[in-house]
C-alpha cells in the first residue's frame, strides 16, 4: 500500500477552536485510535489535525490557538451512537450464525437420516480440526474454505492492532490464528482430495 492511499484510523472529537485573532472554527479534532482527546491536543507541538464542520480536513497551527474546547455533550451521545450501532451489528451476526447453525444441524441431521454421506474425516486429529474451525462433520471444501476466509479476518493480528485492541488479545488472537491455519491445512488437504 503506498503512502498516499494510506489513511490513519482515526476517531473524530467534536471541538470549538478559538484563534488569538478572535475567529472561532467549529467542527472535529482528529483522534488516533487507541488515543484520547487531552492527550492529542497535548502532544499537537505545531499542528492540529482538524475537520472542519463541511467536511474540510486541514491542519490548525498551534502558535495561532488561544483556545481548544471539547463539545462534551456532542461527543457523548456520537460515542452512544456507534456503541449502539455496533450493539446492534453484533445481535445481527449473532442472529444469523444462530441461523446458519440450525440451518447446517438440518442439514446434518436430514444427511443422517437418510445415509447419504459418509464422511470423510476419521482420526482424532481431523475432528480436533473441525472443531477448531467451528465446523459440522461433512463440511464441503467450499464450506471450509468460506469458514477459514471469515475466521482470518477476524483474529488477523495485523487488523486488530489497527483497531487498538490491546497486546494480551493480539497474542491470543496470532495463537488462534496459526490453529486455524493448522486446521485449515489439514482439513483443505482432504477434502481436494475427495
Amino acid at each position: 500500500m503506498s503512502a498516499s492511499s494510506y489513511k490513519r484510523a482515526t476517531k473524530k472529537y467534536a471541538a470549538r477552536i478559538d484563534h488569538i485573532d478572535g475567529d472561532v472554527s467549529s467542527g472535529f479534532v482528529l483522534v488516533p485510535v487507541g488515543t484520547d482527546f487531552l492527550t492529542t491536543v497535548m502532544q499537537a507541538e505545531n499542528f492540529l489535525h482538524f475537520e472542519m464542520e463541511n467536511g474540510e480536513e486541514t491542519y490548525v497551527s498551534m502558535q495561532s490557538v488561544k483556545r481548544i474546547t471539547e463539545m462534551v455533550e456532542q461527543n457523548a451521545r456520537q460515542r452512544e451512537e456507534e456503541n449502539q450501532a455496533r450493539r446492534q451489528a453484533e445481535e445481527k451476526a449473532k442472529a444469523k450464525a444462530r441461523k446458519e447453525e440450525e440451518e447446517k444441524r438440518k442439514k446434518a441431521d436430514a444427511d443422517a437420516n437418510t445415509g447419504k454421506k459418509k464422511s470423510l474425516f476419521t482420526r482424532k486429529e481431523e475432528y480436533d480440526a473441525l472443531d477448531a474451525m467451528g465446523l459440522g462433520d461433512n463440511p464441503t471444501y467450499d464450506e471450509i474454505q468460506a469458514t477459514y476466509r471469515r475466521l482470518v479476518k477476524l483474529y488477523h493480528p495485523d487488523r486488530l492492532r489497527g483497531l487498538g485492541v490491546s497486546d494480551n488479545k493480539i497474542a491470543y488472537a496470532a495463537e488462534r490464528l496459526a490453529e486455524i491455519n493448522n486446521a485449515y491445512r489439514i482439513l483443505a488437504k482432504i477434502t481436494k482430495a475427495a
